[in-house]
């Protein structure tokens, strides 16, 4: 992980931030909220746009995650960031390490049985929800998915713009083979598999499978996008239009393009119409690379 040892954001500003969003439980209905660090692509570096975590509480690590209830709040960081969450992070927050201290056991020491944690399902895993749903259940604590994310709310008009960085094709000296090889060799996959579509979240593996290439996050050749291969006709792309200049849409005229915010009703609609969808764990123990990265997507396929 590139690191740039920028200096940490005012403590005052992180306080403030952190009391706004505390403002917001009553009204979602939630006893505390998690706040990622990760982004809808469960990616290491991530775009300014989703740096939710370091502008609420001013931690510019690349992993952790912060839990902001009624009355306390707390982030949990590894063993290489212990020093500097200490040196960013207001005094009001506590720092925890893991794998030492466990959100789970955070959670039910200062929540009542009975609470409910609100969560982005965009920014977890399915393995992660399931597996502190199990942690939690016999406290009664539940976890519940919020349509929007409440720090976007609370970061408002300042927040980033979503990156719209330049797609160009990837040469085929390098790619290897076309990626229309690359999309009938996995809807072959499929139909062995009785399957009817995978959908996939992690930008590299949508890199690799339509050779293609990116600048939306530094020191990462790769397109933020989304995709859905189904078992029989085009995939379909995510990705904002104003990426793509006239060779890359004639490079990708055997896909089907689509808007990002498409992508949740595609899901519900494949949801409705009973089809089946891969879920196949990546290296990194999400449902990225072959399946669907994020708790939202699982819900809706």
């Amino acid at each position: 992980m590139f690191q740039s040892f920028e200096a940490p954001a005012e403590t005052e500003s992180a306080i403030d931030r952190v009391g706004r969003l505390r403002s917001l439980l009553p009204e979602l209905r939630v006893d505390a909220v998690l706040v990622p660090r990760a982004d809808e692509h469960q990616g290491e570096y991530v775009p300014d746009s989703a740096e939710r975590l370091r502008w609420l509480t001013g931690f510019s690590g690349s992993a952790g995650t912060a839990v902001i209830a009624r009355r306390h709040a707390a982030l949990f960081v590894d063993g290489r960031y212990t020093v500097q969450a200490r040196a960013q992070v207001s005094d009001e927050i506590e720092i925890l390490q893991v794998p030492q201290a466990r959100l789970s056991d955070w959670l039910r020491e200062k929540l009542k049985p009975g609470a409910t944690v609100g969560f982005d399902p965009r920014l977890h895993t399915v393995t992660d929800i399931e597996r502190l749903t199990h942690k939690l259940a016999d406290r009664n604590i539940r976890l519940k998915p919020l349509g929007r994310n409440p720090v976007d709310r609370i970061w408002g008009a300042d927040r980033p713009p979503a990156p719209t960085g330049k797609v160009y094709p990837h040469p085929l000296r390098y790619a290897g083979r076309p990626a229309e090889e690359k999309v009938a060799a996995i809807q072959q996959d499929l139909k062995a598999a009785s399957q009817d579509a995978v959908v996939l979240t992690l930008p590299d593996s949508i890199a690799w499978l339509f050779n293609i290439r990116g600048s939306d996050v530094a020191h990462n050749p790769v397109p933020l996008a989304f995709a859905i291969v189904p078992t029989q006709g085009k995939p379909e792309l995510f990705i904002a239009r104003e990426k793509l200049d006239a060779d890359a849409r004639a490079h990708l005229a055997f896909a089907r393009i689509s808007d990002p915010g498409a992508l949740g009703d595609r899901l519900a609609r494949l949801k409705a119409a009973g089809k089946r969808g891969q879920r196949v764990p990546c290296g990194c123990g999400s449902v990225a690379a072959h399946g669907c990265g994020s708790a939202q997507a699982a819900q809706g396929a």
